[in-house]
């Protein structure tokens, strides 16, 4: 259409009339202004995720689904499942720490030798044959393995503060002389007063320590230790327990598994792994609760440790080092996280841990 003089179109007339420029410049103008709200727009957005409190209170608690399925799975009165106490922790991790487990390691180092890759899958066979409790299978296999080390030396450059009191010496030796081994199905621990070194020794035999100087001989089942293949055999759980707020517990284990599981493990056989790592840190009826913050929201302190310690069982590790698992817990929290610690030891993985001033019942957990 166009306007009365029969040459400029309709839309230009409107456009003048209400004073509005209608130059053709101002067609890119306004498509570059509404590219750069869009921008301006979404990068507020992101701050304010990052930054703004969430209106609601994410706590960490069971669906409606999930204590349905609870109390149909329970046989008698309907009832969901709570932790056991400290004392029947107590009674399950010395159960596999009695004199029984002499004669399992034996038949363990027998069928090691007449055939190591299938150790893993036949542990309940094993198990059943001598007499102890039976291992937990897992649906993804593992080789179980043996650590030893001998006259561990760490030294690091003498400080200059210390260089300026007087000290002549240009290292400092935190460690001197370590020997010791961590053997399959054993948990072990690493005990001392504070600045002992039990993390120092942890992170050198980790190999977490990228500056300073070792000496000794460390190996791994016999073999020398290379760090590039003990990396992909091996966990380490943090004394401080870092996750995404913002994710749920099964979601936070999905995603250590496939980034972390090698690539000929099918995503059908990752996720029923997870389940399985899930139930072993008895972490399953939270499954969909958000991890949240710490202290604010979501889980528990000692929730947060089982969970730290399932983000390492995911990855299929044959040797997990855990630093201070039951550091800030008070006694029923501690039992609560040994004996997921124990349930790790009983899928027959080789366990280190360090340890600061236990009770009777921690320590007594140990082999």
């Amino acid at each position: 259409m166009q306007a009365s003089d029969n040459i400029t179109s309709l839309g230009v007339q409107v456009l003048r009339n209400f004073d509005v420029p209608n130059d053709k410049n101002w067609y890119w103008i306004g498509a570059g202004a509404l590219l750069g709200f869009a921008v301006l727009f979404n990068v507020l957005f992101t701050f304010a995720l990052m930054y703004l409190n969430p209106l609601g209170k994410p706590q960490a608690v069971i669906s409606e689904e999930t204590a349905e399925e609870l109390e149909a799975n329970h046989e008698g009165e309907p009832r969901l499942r709570r932790p056991k106490s400290s004392k029947d922790s107590l009674s399950r991790s010395l159960s596999s720490a009695d004199a029984n487990n002499s004669r399992e390691m034996a038949i363990r180092r027998m069928s090691s030798r007449t055939n190591p890759n299938r150790m893993s899958r036949n542990d309940s066979s094993i198990d059943t044959a001598s007499g102890v409790a039976p291992k937990r299978g897992m649906v993804l296999p593992f080789s179980p393995l043996a650590m030893s080390f001998d006259t561990v030396n760490y030294y690091v450059d003498m400080p200059p503060e210390m260089k300026a009191q007087g000290v002549a010496e240009d290292r400092l030796q935190l460690l001197r002389g370590v020997t010791g081994a961590f053997r399959p199905g054993v948990l072990t621990a690493l005990m001392g007063v504070s600045g002992a070194g039990k993390t120092t020794l942890m992170d050198v035999l980790a190999g977490r320590k990228t500056g300073g100087y070792i000496e000794g001989d460390i190996r791994i089942s016999g073999f020398p230790k290379i760090q590039e293949t003990f990396a992909r055999i091996s966990g380490y759980c943090e004394q401080n327990d870092i996750h995404s707020p913002q994710v749920t517990v099964r979601e936070s284990l999905i995603y250590s598994a496939f980034l972390r599981l090698p690539e000929d493990v099918n995503k059908e056989e990752k996720m029923i792994f997870v389940d399985e790592v899930m139930e072993l840190v008895e972490l399953d009826n939270l499954k969909d609760a958000i991890v949240g913050l710490p202290g604010v929201t979501g889980l528990s302190t000692e929730q947060r440790k089982r969970l730290t310690i399932a983000v390492e069982l995911v990855a299929n590790p044959s040797i997990i080092f855990m630093d201070e698992p039951t550091s800030g817990l008070d006694a029923r929290a501690a039992a609560i996280v040994m004996r997921t610690v124990r349930n790790t030891v009983d899928t027959g993985r080789t366990v280190v841990c360090t340890i600061h001033q236990p009770s009777i019942d921690i320590f007594e957990a140990f082999d």
